[in-house]
C-alpha cells in the first residue's frame, strides 16, 4: 500500500478514535505503526514536529525508495 492509500485510510480510520488522533503524538504513533517496514527503517532516525511534517517525510522517503529501484 502508497503512503497516499495508507494515509487515505488512516484518516477514514480515524473517525473513529478521536481519542488517539487528538494527541499529536499517539497520531504519529498510530500513522507509522502502519507503514511498511521498509519505510520503517529509513524513517527511524528522522524526528518530527507534527503530523504533517511526518506525512511529508514519509512521501519523499518512499519517492526516493521508487526511484532507486527504477535506476538499478
Amino acid at each position: 500500500m502508497s503512503v497516499v492509500e495508507h494515509a487515505s485510510k488512516f484518516i477514514d480510520l480515524s473517525r473513529f478514535s478521536l481519542a488517539f488522533v487528538v494527541d499529536e503524538k499517539l497520531k504519529m504513533n498510530h500513522f507509522e505503526a502502519g507503514l511498511n517496514l521498509n519505510l520503517k527503517e529509513r524513517m527511524s532516525v528522522c524526528q518530527y514536529i507534527c503530523y504533517e511534517d511526518l506525512y511529508d517525510t514519509t512521501i519523499n522517503v518512499e519517492r526516493a525508495i521508487k526511484e532507486k529501484n527504477c535506476v538499478l
